[in-house]
């Protein structure tokens, strides 16, 4: 069993603290600018997600069950419980693979906005500034307990996936419904009794739980904090550290946590601003070589019927989650399992010259010479580069030899989307909704939340233009 300092009664007090007491006066112009862009990206993967086939059964789903009409259905209209309604909202999210990936804590705004989205339902009316004001306290929570444990550089390198996520979204939604101090204290015992592990079970083969798995934690935040308000109360001692806290629960043996990371400078410096708008809709692990190929076929002016053979050399999380094993990477069988191999993403971007949606039509998965170039695509692990780099080396059959390291991608904070870059990825993830809206629509949806700090009311200016009535 890892020893952990018995300081959770601080940490929580300063978590607590800083989610109740956090006004949007606080923030600062470049802040609230970050949120609104953030927030317009993971809209965006939701209304592209609207249209994937696993969403269906559980739109029917939570619509069967009926009961109090409380938040809308984006794209899909209907207004149904607030917790049913996160349950399909995480998942339209996550389904595409396009949202934020944060460099060391995973996936964070695919969880939090839902679970916002739904909440929204559960007060008269919610303003720009409450939304932006939870949106970030929630991804600051998420990100700071997901970094503490190294999520990306060991849990994940290590065959993990951990389970932080859901400490997010129910700050978020606390902020949003006003819990205090002690309220909000209950709810985070509840959600470390809710943390699930999130392990590579989800990965090999990959499957539908990657996406339900999201509607589970917003739907059980939105519970839990609603049952915090009610009074509620869990009397848990240790919700982070020490015996029975959550990081001597998930984290892998051997990873040393570093709780300075949850409180230091907290509410001063923002991590949440250091994540990855995703560019390609498949997992992270795969970019910087749907990257490298990308590039070195613009650059050398070849197309895919002029490769000899691709071998890609990756870092070790690439490895682990998106290189093997071999059965199910090369032979992959459903919209998951593409988005999670490494030979399928490489080898559908050389044939279509770039990778997003249309990768995942039935005829494109299956077709013959995509399926043939993935034959000529080998993996090998390279532990000296570090998280999500890969080596390219592409061999022509005139015997041409191109190769190259490729570190990071288009949408990376050293390298982020500007605002019209961002804009053309939500338009193209509209292209791909259930339900077809006006470009006057869109670009009014677009111009809402980037200046969402002015929106007096979220659902009437953002949620119905995109509900069908």
């Amino acid at each position: 069993m890892q020893q952990f300092q018995n300081n959770d009664a601080y940490l929580m007090d300063a978590l607590c603290e800083f989610i109740v007491e956090t006004k949007y006066e606080d923030l600062a112009a470049q802040l609230i600018a970050f949120a609104d862009r953030h927030i317009l990206d993971t809209m965006g993967a939701i209304i592209g997600g609207s249209s994937m086939e696993s969403i269906f059964p559980i739109v029917d789903f939570v619509k069967e069950q009926q009961g109090k009409a409380e938040s809308y259905i984006p794209v899909y209209g209907g207004k149904i419980p607030a917790s049913m309604c996160a349950f399909v909202l995480g998942p339209m999210a996550r389904v595409t693979d396009l949202g934020d990936a944060h460099t060391e804590a995973g996936h964070s705004a695919e969880y939090t906005l839902p679970a916002l989205l739904a909440a929204t339902g559960l007060k008269k009316r919610v303003s720009g500034e409450e939304l932006l004001i939870s949106f970030i306290v929630g991804q600051e929570v998420l990100i700071r307990i997901g970094k503490a444990y190294k999520c990306v550089s060991y849990e994940q390198s290590a065959g993990s996936q951990g389970g932080h996520y859901i400490f997010g979204p129910v700050a978020a939604v606390g902020k949003l419904l006003g819990l205090n101090k002690k309220e909000m204290l209950s709810a985070f015992g509840m959600a470390k009794c809710m943390t699930q592990p999130y392990d590579m079970s989800m990965y090999s083969p990959a499957n539908i739980m990657i996406s339900l798995h999201h509607g589970f934690i917003a739907q059980d935040a939105i519970n839990i904090c609603l049952l915090a308000k009610k009074g509620l109360q869990t009397h848990t001692t240790r919700v982070l550290t020490g015996d029975g806290g959550f990081y001597s629960l998930f984290s892998r043996p051997g990873n040393e946590i570093d709780v300075s990371e949850i409180t230091s400078n907290l509410g001063k410096e923002w991590e949440m601003t250091k994540v990855m708008f995703k560019p390609y809709p498949a997992c992270n692990c795969t970019h910087t070589s749907i990257q490298g190929i990308l590039d070195q076929m613009k650059r050398h002016t070849f197309v895919y019927q002029d490769i000899k053979e691709i071998k890609l050399e990756e870092s070790l999380i690439n490895w682990v989650i998106v290189g093997q094993p071999y059965e199910v990477k090369w032979y992959p069988q459903s919209v998951s399992e593409c988005q999670f191999s490494l030979p399928y993403t490489v080898a559908a971007a050389a044939y279509l010259g770039n990778f997003f949606l249309d990768a995942y039509t039935s005829e494109n998965i299956f077709l013959p010479m995509i399926r043939d170039l993935m034959r000529k695509i080998t993996v090998i692990k390279n532990s000296n580069l570090p998280p999500y780099a890969a080596k390219v080396t592409t061999e022509l059959k005139n015997g041409e030899i191109h190769s190259g390291e490729y570190f990071s991608v288009k949408g990376h904070p050293e390298d982020p989307f500007t605002d019209t870059e961002l804009i053309e990825k939500f338009k193209c993830c509209c292209s791909y909704s259930l339900h077809s809206f006006e470009d006057s629509i869109i670009d009014t949806v677009i111009a809402t939340i980037l200046s969402l700090e002015k929106v007096e009311d979220v659902v009437k200016e953002i949620i119905l233009p995109l509900t069908p009535a």
